[in-house]
């Protein structure tokens, strides 16, 4: 019966095993960051797009544009940025920040809509002081003005939690103004580019494992829907595989040296969820196989 078994699989001891090394690679990758909602379908265009929200959605949380169609968040924005100005004595900044504020945002309230309607600009100057004199404000390192260094200011906020900002998470500081819309979106882009790198390690080491053989004809096809993920593969990515065969025993170490950045794979509780669906498959092959090798012997 085993051997009937064996011959119906197809396959000798190493093959198997690195058919499973390839595999595991695949599930490691389905199981790391970005994944959809709820978890799995990790190397699906909808875990890449759920990549790309996150990665906007801390970008947003962190900056806000000329032009954001938050209006709320603008008009407070530029309502401190107006506060600044005027407690620096910094008439220069108050007439930028009016010329590139759109005139929604510049609705804050009913007496500030009076003084920036008054012709006489430094009249109007004078009566902004006034009423701004009591706001309190937090300077950030930027000041008031436009964000210049958007990376390096999003790195260290994100430093802060650890690389990766909660769905629900407070930053803890005031939203920075970029200059223009089309400045935060390119920049958001420039971002987005790297989802898939974490994952993209287990592809680099599924490349290196030694092809299985099946009935003597060499098989690479074990991890497709990974080699096919394009949103994963145009990363170089950072692992590898090392395999080990002898008569007595047959060993693959896969690694990945990019795969728990900032704790990820930790958080997201990758090895557990990839290994326990490799033990599923595995079981549900094995029965497959008895159940066609009992069929072929009339059982």
């Amino acid at each position: 019966m085993l051997t009937m078994v064996a011959k119906e699989i197809g396959m000798d001891a190493q093959s198997m095993v690195a058919k499973q090394a390839m595999l595991i690679c695949a599930d490691m990758a389905t199981f790391t960051p970005a994944m959809v909602k709820g978890g799995g379908q990790g190397l699906s265009d909808k875990a890449r797009q759920a990549g790309e929200g996150a990665v906007a959605g801390d970008i947003r949380k962190i900056f806000i544009a000329v032009g954001d169609r938050n209006i709320s968040t603008q008009k407070a924005i530029v309502f401190r940025n107006l506060a600044h100005a005027t407690q620096t004595n910094n008439r220069p900044l108050f007439d930028k920040i009016i010329k590139k504020s759109r005139i929604e945002t510049l609705r804050i309230s009913t007496i500030m809509t009076k003084i920036l309607n008054d012709q006489n600009y430094d009249r109007a100057f004078l009566k902004a002081k006034n009423y701004l004199n009591r706001v309190p404000l937090a300077v950030n390192e930027y000041g008031f003005d436009y964000a210049k260094d958007l990376r390096a200011h999003h790195n260290r906020v994100k430093g802060k939690f650890g690389g990766r900002i909660g769905r629900d998470q407070r930053i803890g500081e005031p939203r920075l103004l970029v200059e223009s819309k089309q400045e935060l979106d390119n920049y958001i882009k420039e971002r987005q580019a790297a989802v898939g790198r974490t994952k993209a390690g287990w592809l680099r080491a599924l490349n290196m494992i030694p092809k299985p053989l099946r009935a003597n004809v060499a098989s690479g096809n074990f991890g497709a829907k990974l080699r096919n993920a394009g949103w994963i593969s145009r990363h170089g990515g950072s692992g590898q595989a090392t395999a080990n065969y002898s008569d007595k025993s047959a060993q693959v170490v896969i690694e990945n040296y990019y795969g728990n950045i900032n704790q990820i794979a930790v958080k997201a509780d990758t090895m557990a969820l990839a290994l326990g669906n490799r033990v599923k498959q595995m079981e549900a092959d094995l029965d497959k196989y008895l159940a066609r090798t009992k069929r072929r012997m009339g059982l």
